[in-house]
């Protein structure tokens, strides 16, 4: 069964990546050019993917992961509490992510911050993957 649950947890855990780099990317797109038909058109279909795709993906990925962290009984170990810090980021820069691109369609506000998300995002799944393949405590 463990493996069953593994596998839905790193397709969940993919999934989710690409939709997180992917509504970074379309962050940026609507920043560079604002008033472009294209670009908002771009920016409303991430919006949706995110709520049908991504958002949902993230869940699956958080309830597989504690399924396995229980059933495998690592629920105490180090290497996975530390593994929650980064995870909780994702989590909140996702809901950050989604805030952001609603109101750069809404009012083409936008920040300096989101030419950094892509980085951001990579580095804490880089992380997160390294602290769950190593296990180093």
């Amino acid at each position: 069964m463990y493996l069953y649950v593994k596998a839905i947890h790193v397709f969940a855990v993919i999934v989710f990546i690409a939709g997180m780099l992917t509504t970074a990317f379309a962050l940026r797109a609507v920043a560079t050019v604002p008033q472009d038909v294209s670009a908002r058109r771009l920016g409303g279909i991430v919006l949706q993917w995110d709520g049908l795709v991504t958002t949902p993906a993230l869940a699956v990925v958080w309830v597989a992961g504690f399924t396995m962290a229980f059933g495998a009984g690592w629920s105490s170990s180090l290497w996975l509490l530390l593994k929650l810090v980064p995870a909780a980021f994702l989590t909140g820069l996702h809901t950050l992510q989604g805030i952001a691109l609603k109101r750069q369609l809404r009012a083409g506000q936008s920040t300096a911050l989101l030419r950094w998300l892509p980085l951001a995002i990579i580095l804490t799944f880089a992380t997160i993957d390294w602290l769950a393949v190593t296990k180093p405590f």
